[in-house]
């Protein structure tokens, strides 16, 4: 075999190796994600429907915005570095980043904060505050990624403000995703595996890939 020739094929096998893997379900806080064999898509779901008014009903609800707000991060760092998303269109991402912009300053997030940190703090926060342990909730914002940090980004928490760019990406993203699912992308790979997230229900029909 050629050099060339054989260098795609190694790239060939790792990408399908790669789109095999399991959902990194490592990376996902279980209280963002759960109840679908791919944590990320149930995330997208609840994202969406948190953020379907704009963030009004975020309003007076820490807990629910804390949860809305590691999603949305989640989301939008997940996109980039896991490949079985790849096909997704530009216009995802870049709505994501968006909304992320918008979180991270009604919430007092740090602009360089990294963002796996900012979700593990968002949802231990979620975690306190459905336990009614305020303290612990303030201790989970800590002022390195969060400004002012502490009580006081507690109380961002509960007055957000409106969140028209929320709904506008996640509400584009869980239509995405939904649709990569129904047109079943990963063809005989989706259809076999059922790690990966996509399980066809009719695996005759996934032998070719399909369009977006």
């Amino acid at each position: 075999m050629r050099p060339a020739l054989m260098a795609l094929s190694i790239l060939a096998l790792a990408g399908c190796a790669e789109l095999r893997a399991p959902p990194p379900s490592a990376r996902i806080p279980a209280v963002l994600g759960a109840g679908n064999a791919d944590p990320l898509r149930d995330a997208v779901g609840q994202a969406a429907l948190a953020y379907a008014d704009g963030g009004r009903s975020l309003s007076n609800n820490p807990a629910a915005m804390a949860r809305a707000a590691a999603q949305v991060e989640l989301m939008t760092v997940e996109f980039q570095r896991d490949l079985r998303w790849a096909p997704l269109p530009s216009g995802v991402l870049f709505e994501l980043r968006g909304a992320r912009l918008e979180g991270r300053a009604a919430l007092g997030i740090r602009a360089g904060a990294d963002p796996d940190a900012v979700v593990r703090a968002l949802a231990a926060a979620h975690l306190a505050l459905r336990r009614d342990d305020r303290a612990a909730a303030a201790a989970a914002l800590r002022a390195e990624l969060f400004e002012p940090g502490g009580a006081e980004s507690l109380a961002l928490l509960t007055r957000p403000g409106p969140l028209p760019q929320g709904r506008i990406a996640t509400s584009l993203a869980r239509d995405e995703v939904e649709r990569l699912a129904r047109s079943r992308v990963w063809g005989l790979t989706g259809a076999l595996d059922p790690h990966s997230g996509w399980v066809d229900p009719e695996p005759g029909r996934g032998l070719g890939i399909g369009p977006r």
